[in-house]
């Protein structure tokens, strides 16, 4: 589970990228846009929960939650198909009980769950190496170096000859002073 909405948003998209596509080639070969729109209904409500519910509710998700998730985002999904009744005649069929044409969504449902865990867990971290590290998001990083090992800014760096200062020639026996030193009196004796 994602620490931001966003990157609930980003992954929940991302891992239905393939079953919208075969959704989409199943609405095209059977000439039923159910296939389609009940995959998108899913996204949405999806999405939906992911914004509402879950960034409330779930801080840490351990893999049997997941599942847990799964069955009772099926129902919800299953009752939305009955409520909109996508596609064609059959498809989803508004009858209370379980119709004849319902195992088309129900299949649907866990087809698409099952590649969306896939490409969740073997997918995404490979195409995105750092997705894991990232919490699930799809940003850029930037990577820490810690302090000691930061570079010195150009203002800090030693000069090329110590001895060009004007205070190490001031001192140094070897560059004497050009003008002499004027005599001060020494020191007040008491009498």
């Amino acid at each position: 589970m994602c620490p931001t909405t966003l990157g609930r948003i980003q992954t929940r998209a991302a891992i239905l990228v393939i079953p919208i596509v075969l959704a989409a080639i199943l609405s095209l070969v059977l000439w039923d846009e159910g296939w389609i729109e009940t995959i998108l209904l899913y996204l949405g409500m999806g999405i939906a929960l992911d914004v509402l519910v879950y960034r409330y509710t779930i801080r840490w998700q351990p893999p049997w939650l997941t599942g847990l998730l799964a069955l009772a985002e099926f129902v919800l999904l299953f009752i939305l198909v009955k409520e909109v009744q996508p596609g064609q005649p059959g498809f989803g069929d508004p009858d209370p009980l379980p119709a004849t044409g319902d195992w088309r969504p129900v299949l649907l449902f866990w087809v698409a769950w099952c590649i969306a865990i896939a490409t969740k867990i073997v997918v995404l971290p490979l195409i995105s190496l750092s997705w894991i590290e990232n919490g699930g998001e799809f940003r850029r990083t930037k990577w820490t170096v810690p302090v000691e090992r930061m570079r010195v800014p150009l203002v800090a760096a030693p000069r090329g000859d110590p001895h060009a200062t004007a205070v190490a020639r001031e001192f140094s026996s070897r560059f004497p002073n050009p003008e002499p030193l004027e005599r001060k009196p020494g020191p007040a004796t008491s009498p």
